[in-house]
Formats: C-alpha cells, sequence, structure tokens
C-alpha cells in the first residue's frame, strides 16, 4: 500500500547505529503529521513524557529544576484553549530552541519527503559515505 507523505511531515530521531528512524504504525509506514505544528505539538507531548519519567541525575546534569520545567512545559502545551494552534506549536519550538536538553528524546521534524531512514555518516579511508533510504524512493 503506497502512503502519501507529500506535504507531510515526521518525527525522527537519530540512533548511533541504525541512524536516523522515526515511529512507525502497526502497517509499518511511518507515523505522518499533516502539519509542522502538529508535529511539533506530539514532539512536545513526547518530551513532557520522557522528562517526566527521567531520574532525578539527569535534572542534575543538564542543571534543570525539575519542578519548574515541567511546570512551564505543561502550561504551554495546556495554553490550547487559550491560543491559535500555531501559535502554540511556535512557543514550543522556542522553549525547546532555548532548552536543548528539554527535549529528552533529542527528536527533530523534517519534511516526509526529505527523511532519509537510517540516514547516518560512514567515516572511511577514502572519506565519508552517506547511508539511508528516503521514503520518497520506497514509493
Amino acid at each position: 500500500m503506497k502512503t502519501e507523505i507529500k506535504g507531510k511531515f515526521i518525527i525522527g530521531f537519530d540512533t548511533i547505529c541504525g541512524g536516523n528512524q522515526t515511529s512507525v504504525n502497526d502497517g509499518g509506514q511511518p507515523n505522518l503529521y499533516d502539519s509542522e505544528a502538529e508535529a511539533r505539538i506530539e514532539l512536545f507531548s513526547d518530551a513532557i513524557a520522557g522528562l517526566e519519567g527521567a531520574d532525578d541525575d539527569y535534572f542534575e546534569e543538564n542543571e534543570l529544576d525539575k519542578d519548574k520545567v515541567l511546570a512551564e512545559m505543561r502550561d504551554i502545551f495546556t495554553s490550547g484553549d487559550k491560543i491559535d494552534y500555531k501559535l502554540r506549536a511556535d512557543k514550543m519550538k522556542t522553549y525547546l530552541s532555548e532548552n536543548p536538553s528539554c527535549n529528552y528524546y533529542d527528536e527533530f521534524i523534517e519534511k516526509a519527503e526529505d527523511f532519509v531512514l537510517g540516514r547516518k555518516a560512514i567515516f572511511t579511508g577514502e572519506g565519508v559515505v552517506i547511508e539511508g533510504t528516503k521514503f520518497a524512493d520506497n514509493e
């Protein structure tokens, strides 16, 4: 089954061995978001969940006040009733840009047609080789 990815967005994350990855649904297709704002809100939700489960050492190592950070992030996340969707997503992007250690899983957003599954740089004696497959090439 072909999945239309044009105009959609993916939440990606990097793994040491497997390169860039993304979550997939039960059918093995990537989880796609209709807008960058929708993906940003999901990424922010992931970050909150990760921080809620993080041990105290994570907060100490990153010089974060757990209660303060979680209160700020929850406030931005739940502000959806008070401000428009895109503005809320922009506030989330700004918050994580200013506080990168709060992006617990180091996730990023990319256009689905540009996303390269398994993208990684391999350093060889002859230079750098980039591996991976674009979802668009699999269609």
